[in-house]
């Protein structure tokens, strides 16, 4: 990503935060920013499109935290669930950009629908695998209401100004509620929400443009990996680098299970290294990606 454009999404996300995204306009964008109208729609089509890469990019950061806390020991996968929604919500910054997304999607001020689902559907997969298969007829549900749950605390906080929830504490405690709530959802063998909503989020055609374009993903990661080739890293870097990019090319048969292996390793050696800033933000864009495609399948 250019460091204009990254210029721009920090500028319009301090305005949004500042002014909402509702009073903000284009034309403060620019003030701030001191760019040109030109140079913004070059980057974006609309104010719209800049807040999706704003959000597509925190997201991106939270599948990139998800990945990171699974390769530590954890005494149960509960409390690694507890992790996983907890401590992207305490990040330094992401607590108002989380706010500023869920109100959207709740207002339906923006239509964020799309990146919504990949969210819902993650925390669903894990509520399965944390209660077990009895509850996934209810998980969608469940994770509509974790969600919603924690975005309220979060907001009636903010609005109270009263101190900031800590979320060690509070994910826990919305957990043990959620679980009360499908556990019950199944002996009664009842749904809270109609089913036209819960097809919404697994119908397949709806993520078919979702997030991260391939072509662009491949794109910066063959001008990273030119780069780190031309440079005096060692050889297992220039190695992973190479490997990452060739499996990501191959389309045709896209091993998710091996480029998942990849990417561990790529994170993990390029740590010590001078391309550690640029390596963390392709490692984001990978998981990413991968995320949106286990979506799709």
């Amino acid at each position: 990503m250019s460091s204009r454009k990254q210029s721009l999404l920090e500028t319009a996300l301090a305005l949004f935060l500042e002014h909402s995204y509702a009073n903000t306009t284009i034309q403060m964008i620019l003030d701030q920013s001191g760019v040109s109208k030109g140079t913004f729609y070059k980057f974006f089509s609309s104010k719209e499109d800049c807040l999706y890469s704003i959000i597509d990019q925190r997201m991106q950061e939270d599948v990139f935290i998800r990945k990171e806390l699974e390769q530590n020991h954890y005494t149960s996968d509960y409390d690694l669930l507890v992790d996983q929604i907890a401590i992207p919500m305490s990040v330094p910054n992401k607590e108002r950009v989380w706010e500023l997304y869920w109100t959207g999607f709740y207002s339906g001020e923006i239509n964020s629908a799309k990146l919504a689902t990949v969210h819902l559907k993650w925390l669903s997969t894990r509520l399965i695998q944390v209660y077990g298969n009895d509850i996934s007829l209810y998980a969608n549900e469940g994770a509509i209401l974790c969600y919603g749950i924690l975005h309220q605390i979060a907001n009636t906080s903010r609005s109270l100004n009263t101190p900031k929830p800590v979320w060690s504490e509070v994910v826990p405690k919305v957990l043990t509620y959620i679980e009360v709530i499908l556990r019950t959802m199944h002996q009664r063998n009842e749904h809270i929400f109609d089913f036209q909503s819960l097809y919404f989020l697994n119908a397949d055609e709806r993520n078919h443009d979702m997030g991260l374009d391939i072509d662009t993903l491949l794109e910066e990661l063959e001008e990273f990996n030119n780069r780190v080739q031309k440079s005096k890293e060692s050889a297992s870097l220039k190695q992973l680098s190479k490997g990452l990019l060739a499996l990501l090319q191959d389309q045709e048969d896209l091993n998710i299970p091996v480029i998942e292996v990849v990417l561990q390793a790529f994170h993990k050696e390029y740590k010590s290294s001078a391309f550690q800033s640029e390596a963390n933000r392709m490692t984001e864009a990978c998981w990413w990606y991968l995320e949106l495609v286990k979506q799709r399948n």
